[in-house]
């Protein structure tokens, strides 16, 4: 009886465990955990950059006006000030706990610097990621959503939190409108607590380590420690993590979805389904169609 219980409830197992790599972006480095060299996306996520704790100089640091097409790009603070302008005229800023969610597009020009208040808000800490777009929805018009800290959900769990950015966890949805079925959670962990949660067959699904170690998959065997992606495997409709510290918290951001529409095009700050589609980019940048954007 308990091995048919067992296996009606089995969980997906780790694939692969992987390393960011450092890169840097704008006046900082980060932490590159995707794309992989041979895993380019996670559902429809293409892109995931760690950046800090560090230390901001206000005036100085931050990340130029630049240009996107073909994605999503979203900025979760853990701590800090950020402001967002973009070329089709929106401003936003957000603080601790809040997010940034940008739909470029057919193409749109944008800037993010720090603009903290306080001492506290000099720390910055966050994660990028980008979303590919559905096929039919590559040239789509910009659009802008700020997502404040206090309109996104904690969910609470034995021994923990899960603050549900996007999708829905147990229920509770996040306020991202998105454009392609996905989850996007941040969970906290008390050492050895654990965490179990139900997705569709058809997810793809990874977990980033923001800090600490965590015990990953059904049978705990795989363990990451903070700046690693463990990649989900198979279709089964539970993943699982622990904490594997008996002392330290445990931050992970759990993501995923329906799988990104291909054949996926990378160029820079552009990821298209074809070549054609990226030059078409380019063009559109160069030559204004994407809006301009002062540096000030």
């Amino acid at each position: 009886m308990n091995a048919i219980l067992r296996e009606v409830v089995k969980g997906r197992e780790v694939a692969q465990v992987a390393a960011s790599q450092v890169a840097p972006v704008g006046t900082f480095t980060v932490r590159r955990a995707l794309p992989l060299r041979d895993r380019h996306s996670v559902g429809p996520w293409v892109f995931l950059d760690h950046f800090g704790p560090f230390r901001v100089k206000p005036g100085e640091d931050g990340v130029g006006a630049h240009p996107h097409a073909g994605i999503e790009t979203v900025t979760y603070l853990m701590s800090g000030r950020m402001q967002h302008r973009d070329s089709a005229g929106h401003l936003g800023v957000v603080g601790k706990g809040g997010a940034q969610w940008m739909t470029s597009g057919r193409g749109i020009v944008h800037a993010e610097r720090p603009l903290a208040e306080n001492d506290d808000e000099l720390t910055m800490h966050g994660i990028q990621l980008w979303t590919s777009l559905p096929r039919a929805k590559k040239l789509m018009p910009p659009r802008y959503q700020r997502i404040a800290a206090e309109s996104i959900p904690a969910v609470a769990i034995a021994g923990g939190t899960v603050r549900v950015i996007g999708g829905d966890f147990a229920g509770t949805a996040g306020p991202a409108e998105t454009q392609m079925p996905l989850f996007l959670w941040h969970v906290s962990l008390e050492p050895g607590a654990a965490f179990e949660a139900a997705i569709p067959s058809s997810f793809e699904a990874a977990a980033y380590v923001i800090e600490g170690e965590a015990d990953l998959g059904d049978t705990g065997e795989e363990s990451a420690v903070t700046g690693r992606i463990a990649i989900f495997d198979g279709s089964e409709e539970r993943i699982r993590i622990a904490n594997a510290s008996a002392s330290a918290k445990l931050e992970v951001l759990l993501l995923g979805g329906a799988p990104a529409e291909g054949p996926l095009v990378f160029h820079g700050p552009f990821v298209m389904n074809s070549v054609e589609q990226v030059r078409a980019a380019e063009i559109a940048y160069h030559t204004g169609r994407m809006g301009q954007l002062s540096e000030t």
